[in-house]
């Protein structure tokens, strides 16, 4: 059934869904002397050896889809045997086939297949803490989960904790296992980054500084008295000094900090020195941060809300034509003999993208991660804490740092429900089926 919807789905919108993000990395894959994406490099590198000998950016995508499968297929078939039959066609229609799970499936985005990497992972170690051993299914997803997990997108490092953990509660044979391909893909990690032009990150921590520092400069209309500035006076002199002070109120958006940063008329911010850019965070964690703490916290609601309901941008289906025009590829833009079948599935994703609010809502996943957290700590359930604590991290580091209203950001919490149902009903298992 799976292969079937991921299969008809990318035939209909051959190649798969391509953004600028997508057309970001295959410049630098194409240019690599003048251009980086910014992307993490095992991400790059994925991209890289699926596409620099083909020209064709339909194996990437194609290898993602077929691992996305493969790992609801396997979190499925457990479901299955383990006789929860309803559960299981359930989350098939309203998690693993669902328009928009297939559509960040196959888009050329980490941030799909990271969200269904998570999952798999999660789950395999849930099932192998339960059983004390992970059988060789488990081994084979674990192994095809965790480099994506850990590696493709900057706050996925945290997983690398559980699986290390997990390694005090399997037995040696599986340990021997796990550790081999936690060292792998450790390893693998450490030469994609090696074999890659180094430029230095922005961080979390000053995209957000001048996410925030833009938003506590807005005008207030009303300009109620305070004993001191609302904003550091050395803040504003330096981006007066620098010419960008008008453009930084100006272009200012609630929902992301792209203006700030993209717009060729605006202050681009990331071209500040950088001791520029570590005096913005001094003053902000020092300063400007405690006396703004009503407008920090209404911001970051909003951000969180807006990734939530899925009311920021996503890459149009057909956005892959202008991408493709910008690159060397040979991929073709759609295949002949689909159009009708490709307007039937996009009017599905439609309707499915009108009711986003209720069928892509993670607010299942993010209930069912605080109970995880809860329950386990009382029960003392180490497999479930495995899974509570690192989705409960990945929780409050996006609502904190976040400074872009991206649905995918929560992508992995519409997923998670499928490791968090079994123990929320009670049902464990004693076996790696």
């Amino acid at each position: 059934m799976l292969v079937l919807v991921y299969g008809t789905w990318l035939l209909a919108f051959w190649p798969g869904v391509l953004g600028e993000d997508s057309l970001a990395v295959l410049l630098e894959i194409e240019h690599p002397a003048d251009r980086h994406s910014g992307k993490p490099a095992l991400w790059y590198w994925f991209v890289r050896l699926c596409y620099e000998g083909t020209r064709r950016v339909e194996v990437p995508i194609s290898i993602l889809m077929g691992l996305a499968v493969l790992v609801f297929a396997r979190i499925l078939a457990w479901y299955w045997q383990q006789g929860l039959r309803k559960s299981c066609v359930a989350l098939l229609i309203l998690v693993c086939a669902t328009p928009h799970m297939v559509y960040f499936a196959g888009t050329l985005y980490p941030d799909g297949y990271y969200a269904i990497a998570v999952a798999g992972l999660l789950f395999e170690l849930w099932v192998a803490v339960r059983a004390g051993r992970m059988g060789t299914a488990g081994l084979l997803v674990t192994a095809v989960t965790l480099p994506f997990a850990a590696f493709a997108r900057p706050n996925g490092i945290i997983f690398l904790v559980p699986v290390a953990i997990a390694l005090l509660w399997v037995d040696r044979r599986s340990r021997v296992w796990i550790s081999v391909i936690l060292v792998t893909s450790i390893g693998l990690n450490i030469a994609a980054t090696q074999a890659r032009r180094d430029l230095p990150s922005h961080g979390a921590l000053f995209p957000l500084a001048i996410f925030e520092t833009a938003n506590f400069l807005q005008p207030r209309p009303m300009n109620l008295w305070t004993s001191q500035p609302r904003v550091l006076p050395e803040t504003v002199q330096l981006l007066q000094q620098r010419g960008i002070y008008d453009q930084v109120v100006r272009y200012y958006d609630p929902d992301y900090w792209d203006p700030l940063v993209f717009n060729p008329e605006g202050p681009r911010v990331m071209g500040l020195p950088k001791e520029d850019r570590q005096a913005l965070v001094e003053h902000f964690l020092t300063y400007n941060l405690w006396h703004n703490i009503p407008k920090f916290a209404g911001s970051r609601l909003n951000v969180l809300l807006t990734s939530a309901l899925a009311q920021g941008g996503l890459p149009a289906h057909s956005y892959a034509a202008h991408v493709l025009g910008q690159v060397e590829s040979q991929s073709r833009f759609r295949l002949p003999g689909w159009r009708k079948a490709g307007a039937r599935l996009f009017n599905l994703y439609e309707r499915s993208y009108d009711l986003r609010w209720l069928f892509w809502t993670p607010f299942v996943g993010i209930a069912l991660t605080l109970w995880a957290v809860g329950a386990g700590w009382r029960r003392r359930d180490r497999a479930l804490l495995l899974v509570g604590i690192p989705m409960g991290i990945q929780f409050g580091a996006i609502t904190l740092f976040s400074i872009a209203g991206e649905y995918r950001y929560l992508l992995p919490f519409f997923t998670v429900p499928l490791v968090l149902i079994p123990a929320f009903l009670g049902i464990g298992s004693s076996a790696d089926s």
